[in-house]
């Protein structure tokens, strides 16, 4: 208890006053009473506030106590007040009890009064002390929902119990949705990594904490990776009680660690296949030079034949090792300003012409479609890779739909190209109906001589020959698929802009 006791006590009969000093002390509660008779002095002494604890009679003149009772739940409502009164009744006594006092002690009771100031310090200590813990708590909750990183506090059982804001933003759950929901049903979507959390678990119980990568889903499906740190946190007995976790996004991060491991082994492939090729290339340019020859000589018709297909078979393999070679070495050539229409007029020709009729081929192309700054052959290349896939992903016919457009993009970014991008781009869109893609393999079908194609059907550098071509030409490629409906490849190249060249 507070020593010495601050108590304001509201009495107009000094006697009553001296007898109240008297009962405290003897009881060895240390105190100084200021002790006023009057509304105004009481009102004055409220306004100080330099109390801690307030004694009132019930009924003064011209005052009474349930007016005191008001003033001081309105300007203190912290400070505990008892009142010590000979005239007080049953009824009045539970309706101020009702109305916020702590306790009554009648006059003719007064050893009971040492006692209640015990009780009433007490339990006014104890509020101030939670009101304390209160507002460090609010306090600390504040702090923690500025912090960028989602922290979160589970119990034992991963049930969560604490989501400050950043985990709301990460996640799409908010704290009243995501509070009491067990983690691992709802940031894992129910197939967590076993193995990475089982390491986890026990780890966290061995030493108390762990820190590690996890992957997890958002509210509107989306997968994530994010840093994990987790915390054990303990009892007063030093008994686990739950688990303080930080998660920092790193999904980004990983996406440009990927594309930097893969533009690395493009490198080292392209090294290795350009030697393959050259030697390659030696190899048959004296079976093309020799079957041109013996084709000139007088043969039967099986030896033309044969003859023939060996041509035909060499040439087949003089182009494959051209695409190798274009691709280890790199897209080239100096751009023009280039009008895509025609390139599309071209196309579209080509694939009527050639691929089969059940196959329905449409087009559009925007009539005031910008220039790009680009080379014509190596545009023309993309167009014609993409749509042969398409070709390939409909054996039994369906719709391949070329377009050309203008687009103004605002901070736009794919998972081939997670950069934000803004600006005014032409978009060359290939669509088909056809197999279409399985996610898991979308990461994929970029990479050099990676193919779904059966066996001699295609040689896997196809989509790599076409991003390469697109990166050259400043732009990004985007992707997507759904098996079984089909798949649609969009292409992003810069508008060439007539004001770029005033």
């Amino acid at each position: 208890m507070k020593s010495p006791l601050q108590i304001l006590h509201l009495e107009d009969d000094p006697a009553d006053a001296e007898l109240v000093q008297a009962l405290l002390e003897d009881d060895g509660i240390e105190c100084t009473i200021n002790c006023v008779k009057t509304r105004a002095d009481y009102e004055a002494a409220l306004d100080r506030g330099d109390f801690d604890l307030i004694l009132s009679d019930y009924s003064l003149p011209k005052f009474d106590g349930m007016s005191a009772l008001a003033l001081a739940r309105q300007r203190h409502p912290e400070k505990p007040i008892i009142f010590v009164s000979g005239t007080i009744g049953e009824e009045a006594a539970v309706e101020a009890l009702k109305q916020g006092a702590l306790d009554y002690v009648l006059k003719d009771q007064m050893a009971r009064l040492p006692s209640a100031v015990k009780r009433a310090v007490a339990e006014s200590e104890e509020l101030t002390r939670r009101q304390e813990n209160e507002e460090k708590l609010h306090e600390q909750a504040a702090l923690l929902d500025l912090a960028k990183d989602a922290i979160a506090v589970r119990d034992l059982d991963d049930v969560i119990r604490y989501w400050n804001k950043s985990a709301e933003t990460l996640y799409g759950w908010t704290a009243e949705e995501a509070i009491g929901k067990n983690a691992n049903e709802l940031i894992y979507g129910g197939d967590p990594d076993i193995a990475q959390l089982h390491i986890a678990q026990k780890q966290i119980l061995e030493t108390g904490e762990w820190q590690g990568e996890l992957v997890q889903a958002t509210k509107d499906g989306k997968t994530i990776v994010v840093e994990s740190r987790w915390t054990l946190v303990r009892d007063k007995a030093g008994q686990p009680k739950a688990k303080l976790i930080i998660n920092t996004d790193i999904t980004q991060r990983k996406q440009l660690e990927a594309q930097f491991l893969r533009a690395q082994r493009l490198e080292t492939i392209g090294a290795l296949t350009g030697g393959i090729a050259h030697d390659l290339n030696n190899v048959l340019m004296p079976i093309l030079i020799g079957t041109q020859y013996l084709s000139e000589r007088p043969a039967s018709d099986d030896t033309k034949k044969m003859l023939q297909t060996m041509v035909a078979s060499a040439k087949r393999g003089s182009e494959m090792i051209q695409q190798i070679l274009a691709f280890a070495r790199g897209v080239g050539g100096e751009p023009t300003v280039l009008a895509l229409k025609p390139l599309l007029v071209e196309m579209e020709k080509l694939a009527r012409e050639t691929f089969p009729r059940a196959i329905r081929i449409q087009s559009r192309t925007d009539p005031d479609l910008c220039p790009v700054m680009g080379n014509p052959t190596q545009l023309h290349q993309v167009l014609l890779n993409l749509c042969v896939n398409s070709r390939d992903a409909m054996p039994h016919g369906g719709s391949l739909r070329i377009e050309a457009q203008n687009v103004t993009l605002e901070n736009k970014a794919t998972s081939l190209h997670p950069e934000p991008v803004s600006g005014r781009y032409v978009l060359l869109s290939v669509a088909d109906t056809g197999q279409g893609i399985f996610p898991e393999l979308l990461d994929k079908i970029f990479e050099p001589f990676f193919t779904t194609k059966g066996p001699g059907k295609g040689t896997g550098l196809g989509l790599s020959t076409v991003q390469g071509i697109v990166k050259s030409h400043g732009g990004f490629l985007d992707v997507s698929s759904t098996p079984g409906q089909g798949t649609t490849f969009q292409v992003y190249l810069p508008a060439h802009l007539k004001e770029e060249n005033a």
